[in-house]
């Protein structure tokens, strides 16, 4: 028992050591409201929000959270979306967690030239084996190393964010900030301000912060948040690190987050508040929401949106209520906490559809929300990196479904999700190929 006293003592000695007073440190604010982060002419932002094409369609491409799962799918599907020129006339990519990962790799750099290829050639490259490799980094080692090395962080959740912060930034992201997006696609990254309720979007593109003459929308709870107040319409500040916008996205407490950003009061100033970001994926896992918002309250002169058309890379776990009820191992709880995102994203995707029901099904708007789901896939093969199975279409779709929702991923169940996303893309494309043929997207 003495023994086993030791070992507690010396172990809280040692974390007192390297982590100095962290217990008792408060946590830090990420990012603070600076006036020269106000846009010049934050009106003129407002016409971004118009449909690209002619023909007012908006095109958009929606990648959930899933973490490392989510982000080898996410990147395997645009691979195949660029094949067929999808990607490349998206207005909108919507991201969640860890579809931000390749959502905003693929913003910042383009991971395919196509001039180099002939019309009649899909867009492949080298650059696409990159982005995927980096999408199989392990994420969770390098934020956990950074933990340790760092005193102040080890007790720390929403510094533990900042760790996560800096591995994006030294991985995939390099220091970018929101000045450095293009401005098409629309990079749009999708958390929750935790103080009302709201799903909070970062953009370099503005959404008005006012009552909308959508009905659905002119409840605000409904409505996307984001640095717009009443009264002042402006964008994410072009200083704005991308990777802590992601690292929020991503942060699901008490593990990871959340963020902390402060403001005034009101667009003149005033009291300050605190605005606490986290998981996007608690009211949206996958996305849609942000497109179907950004599109309906879009103000412009130029052409009404008349089609919204949404491809959905969906990585998100999905368990039968009924196999939960049927199992008394509690570890299916404690080793992934991510279904607790399922079951109120659940919750929050049925208001949804009750909320924009009429809307989809207005005479003068159709919302098409093409669904690709990782589940779906039928792979008959075993990966090389699986090692010596037998091949069995049925035990590979079991295997999918167990795949942890974690900031790592084995190469095994990385090429799984590779294998899974060219499949279901494939396929959805196939089975739409009407839809896409009517916005002139060549297949």
């Amino acid at each position: 028992m003495s023994n086993r006293f030791s070992v507690i003592a010396t172990t809280l000695a040692v974390a007192l050591l390297t982590n100095g007073c962290a217990m008792f440190t408060p946590d830090r604010i990420h990012y603070t409201w600076q006036e020269q982060s106000e846009a010049a002419e934050p009106n003129t932002l407002m016409q971004k929000l118009a449909p690209a094409t002619s023909d007012g369609s908006v095109i958009g491409i929606a990648l959930s959270g899933g973490g490392s799962r989510a982000s080898v799918f996410g990147a395997a599907g645009l691979e195949v979306l660029a094949e067929a020129g999808v990607v490349q006339k998206a207005t909108y990519i919507s991201s969640v967690s860890g579809g931000g990962f390749p959502a905003a790799y693929y913003a910042l750099n383009k991971p395919f030239p196509c001039e180099a290829h002939s019309t009649t050639m899909p867009c492949t490259s080298e650059s696409y084996a990159l982005f995927k490799d980096a999408m199989r980094h392990n994420f969770l080692s390098d934020m956990t190393l950074r933990q340790f090395g760092k005193p102040g962080r080890i007790t720390s959740p929403t510094r533990r964010l900042s760790s996560l912060q800096e591995a994006l930034d030294h991985q995939i992201i390099k220091d970018s900030t929101f000045s450095d997006l293009p401005a098409s696609p629309v990079l749009l990254i999708n958390g929750a301000r935790y103080d009302d309720g709201r799903r909070f979007v970062f953009s370099n593109v503005a959404i008005p912060e006012e009552d909308s003459d959508i009905e659905q929308f002119s409840n605000a709870t409904l409505r996307t948040a984001s640095f717009s107040q009443p009264g002042c319409t402006r964008p994410t500040p072009p200083e704005f690190s991308v990777a802590l916008a992601i690292a929020i996205s991503a942060g699901f407490p008490p593990l990871l987050g959340p963020a902390s950003i402060e403001m005034p009061e009101t667009c003149d100033g005033g009291a300050t508040q605190y605005w606490h970001l986290g998981d996007g994926g608690i009211l949206d896992n996958t996305g849609v929401e942000t497109i179907e918002d950004y599109a309906l309250r879009a103000k412009t002169g130029g052409p009404k949106a008349k089609r919204v058309i949404i491809f959905s890379l969906d990585a998100g776990r999905s368990t039968p209520s009924q196999s939960m009820m049927e199992t008394r191992n509690l570890k299916l709880w404690t080793s992934d906490p991510g279904r607790v995102v399922e079951i109120v994203g659940m919750r929050a995707k049925a208001y949804r559809d009750v909320a924009l029901r009429n809307t989809r099904t207005s005479d003068e708007l159709t919302i098409t929300t093409i669904t690709m789901r990782y589940t779906d896939a039928k792979i008959e093969q075993w990966p090389a990196s699986c090692g010596d199975r037998v091949n069995d279409a049925q035990a590979i779709s079991d295997h999918l479904a167990l795949i942890p929702t974690n900031l790592k991923i084995t190469d095994c169940d990385a090429e799984l999700m590779e294998l899974a996303a060219r499949d279901v893309v494939t396929k959805a494309l196939r089975e739409n190929a009407g839809i896409l043929q009517a916005i002139t997207v060549r297949l």
